[in-house]
């Protein structure tokens, strides 16, 4: 799964009605935690899961030694750090995905993406919605953010 596959079906398990990330979510993320994802070797199920930094760097000989799939890396691109963002906000205690959960998406709807000054809205709206209202933007407010991300 890439990692805009991942925040949609994350965003269906842990906030179907939608969210807002502010600023202070992003501030809130811990400097004492790191995020593990754990892939299994077919790649059909993946955990996320916090562990201390301690924990982390004792976690990566291993990986490097045994070839197994948890990875820790640094944040690297807009949808992975959109995943860790919410994540914290939504299950701290950790969430294991899979297929059977990327099937579960809406086929009717998008995800949409609204970004404000101090906050990212983001929520499953029909596509003919999504189309309606990037098409109002584009002519209105042509210098407003607002992204269709489509999964």
């Amino acid at each position: 799964m890439t990692w805009a596959e991942i925040a949609c079906v994350l965003m269906q398990r842990l906030a179907p009605q939608g969210v807002v990330l502010s600023r202070h979510d992003l501030s809130a993320l811990p400097q004492d935690r790191v995020l593990v994802d754990d892939r299994s070797d077919d790649g059909t199920e993946i955990s996320f899961y916090w562990v201390s930094v301690a924990q982390a760097q004792r976690l990566r000989p291993k990986v490097l030694a045994t070839g197994h799939k948890a990875w820790v890396s640094e944040l690297q691109g807009r949808w992975q750090k959109f995943v860790v963002v919410l994540l914290w906000k939504l299950a701290r205690d950790g969430i294991d995905i899979g297929l059977m959960d990327a099937r579960a998406l809406p086929h009717d709807k998008t995800l949409m993406m609204r970004g404000y000054k101090d906050a990212l809205d983001c929520r499953f709206v029909p596509r003919t919605e999504a189309q309606r209202m990037a098409h109002w933007h584009d002519e209105h407010e042509p210098q407003d953010l607002v992204k269709e991300f489509v999964q």
